[in-house]
């Protein structure tokens, strides 16, 4: 799957990026048509790809409630990774994530590019919120977070968990 926005591209993993991903195959990864400067895939992604993996397996492919990386347009260099954890819940809920590579923080990708899978994933009937979880001191998460409308629903020792729901999907 594919989506523009004003400065990225959002396209699901493919198996293929997967396993270069995994492998830490910069070459690989540019031979599938993007550029890397080596911060792609970061820690927690990376310890992802396995759960990502057995996703698009267990699915037969991409439902688009999965994987995505961002790309810059330009440069066709992959600046980050967003993504949800999985299919919407019996209740209508997906949980959504995303890092930038450090060298590209602080532009507003990660709104941009949330901003754009949060509304296309409340586009399909069966979703009916959107969650998230952050570190108590991740600054740069929760600023993105407030930014898009979520709200603080609790706190427990570990995580900030957070939701999103648009006003017209309320229950």
């Amino acid at each position: 799957m594919h989506i523009e926005t004003n400065r990225l591209m959002l396209e699901t993993l493919e198996l293929s990026l997967i396993e270069a991903a995994f492998r830490r195959d910069d070459r690989e990864i540019e031979a599938l048509g993007y550029k890397t400067n080596g911060e792609w895939p970061g820690p927690d992604f990376f310890e992802a790809l396995p759960y990502f993996r057995d996703l698009l397996i267990q699915n037969n492919g991409t439902k688009g409630f999965d994987s995505w990386i961002m790309v810059e347009k330009d440069s066709r260099e992959i600046v980050g990774g967003i993504g949800f954890l999985g299919n919407p819940d019996a209740n209508g809920i997906v949980e959504i994530g995303f890092a930038t590579n450090e060298s590209h923080r602080r532009k507003g990708y990660c709104l941009e590019a949330a901003r754009t899978l949060i509304e296309w994933a409340l586009s399909h009937n069966e979703v009916q919120s959107v969650t998230a979880k952050c570190e108590p001191d991740n600054t740069g998460s929760k600023k993105v977070l407030l930014k898009l409308g979520f709200r603080l629903n609790r706190q427990d020792e570990e995580l900030l968990h957070w939701s999103y729901e648009e006003p017209t999907k309320s229950r």
